[in-house]
């Protein structure tokens, strides 16, 4: 089985942590202004589909499974844009289809052919085009592939037609039916990638350097497995990708957002670039630290910085799509709505002035409900809603 990430562990570690450790995570943030009622809207999936609700624990209930099978927002991250218009936003869906933010309006595109029996994640941008990945967990997956399934490794999401196209199978980098890419680590120009192969007695992985030879955008199933220069590589190469660097080397504009939380405050961060490659981890945890990390993502824009913590507390710096710079270029803190125990925010992403943010329930490894939150931006933090604070 795959981990979702470092910070996923970290979720992990949390459920069995003690009272004192999960005290002193919390202690780690400043007080934050919570949001009124009427700047956010709460969704949530349900028969494959969006609905509205008041409160996530009202959201219907879900059946219990492995979050590999479970409906919910597995990456989420925004684009680029063109500068005519707000740049979108994506996040996958895991088992549904890609769902697109526009501004204060979104759209699900529901794929069942490609998405119904595989977990989908890694979303990242090549061109300002969605790229991302699917496998099979075949630990809680026992299902069989239909003969006319092609095994994908890595999918686009054509913006223009709003449809879903592959890229590259596992065929064409020389795997067979019960090998699969659970996870990689994307450049721009080369894809390392963790391989996890199912043996009669044990599994094995092992680690694939997967350069196109013509831009990735090209490939097709027509032509891939002749544009492709593959390679062997060693795992140290993968976990150097991987492992979070300390937080001190993080960019300078993250460092800046985050620069109130307190020296010994103890988090791991994933931070995103809008229109950009993979992901890059950091951490603000140090030897001998027992403390339980509070993970969050980041997303760093042309204009703007934001960082979004698991319980809902979020810094952001810059200006918005169409709007000046907020507080003579200050830090906004601002705390979304808290959510019951046992759920969590995941990731977001922003379209223009609005914020979109994942939630689920979880079990340990198992999800139920999952849906994100909705909030306006321009209400937060221009039009001054919170009594002035901003």
């Amino acid at each position: 089985m795959k981990c979702r990430s470092f910070a996923a562990l970290c979720a992990i570690l949390a459920c069995v942590a003690c009272s004192k450790k999960t005290a002193r995570q919390a202690r780690a943030l400043p007080d934050a202004v919570p949001l009124e009622k009427n700047t956010h809207t709460w969704y949530c999936f349900s028969d494959g589909a969006i609905m509205e609700v008041d409160v996530p624990q009202h959201a219907p209930l879900q059946p219990e499974n492995p979050w590999t099978e479970a409906v919910r927002i597995s990456s989420a991250s925004s684009s680029l844009g063109n500068g005519t218009a707000a740049p979108n936003a994506y996040a996958l869906v895991n088992r549904i289809g890609v769902l697109v933010f526009s501004g204060n309006s979104f759209h699900l595109y529901a794929d069942a052919e490609i998405f119904a029996n595989r977990t989908v994640g890694n979303l990242v941008f090549q061109n300002d085009t969605p790229v991302f990945s699917l496998y099979k967990s075949t630990f809680f997956n026992t299902t069989l592939d239909d003969a006319q399934n092609m095994h994908q490794f890595l999918v686009q999401f054509d913006v223009a037609q709003r449809l879903a196209y592959p890229l590259i199978t596992c065929a064409d980098i020389g795997l067979a039916s019960h090998s699969e890419v659970t996870d990689y680590v994307w450049d721009g120009n080369t894809f390392i990638c963790s391989v996890k192969t199912v043996g009669k007695e044990k599994n094995e992985f092992t680690y694939l350097s997967v350069q196109p030879k013509v831009p990735l955008l090209a490939l097709s199933g027509a032509n891939s497995r002749n544009n492709l220069l593959i390679s062997s590589v060693d795992q140290d190469v993968f976990r150097s990708l991987v492992v979070p660097a300390p937080f001190e080397t993080a960019p300078a504009r993250l460092k800046e957002a985050l620069a109130s939380l307190e020296e010994h405050a103890v988090f791991f961060i994933t931070c995103h670039t809008a229109g950009g490659h993979s992901p890059r981890n950091y951490s603000n945890q140090h030897d001998g630290d027992v403390a339980v990390p509070l993970s969050g993502n980041a997303l760093i824009a042309d204009t703007y910085v934001c960082v979004l913590f698991s319980d809902g507390t979020t810094y952001i710096k810059g200006a918005l799509y169409g709007k000046h710079i907020m507080g003579n270029n200050t830090v906004r803190a601002f705390r979304l709505p808290r959510l019951p125990a046992d759920y969590k925010y995941s990731s977001f992403a922003i379209s223009g002035t609005t914020l979109y943010a994942a939630w689920e329930e979880t079990a340990f490894y198992k999800t139920r409900r999952s849906g994100f939150l909705s909030v306006d931006l321009d209400a937060v933090l221009y039009n001054s809603i919170a009594g002035g604070t901003f």
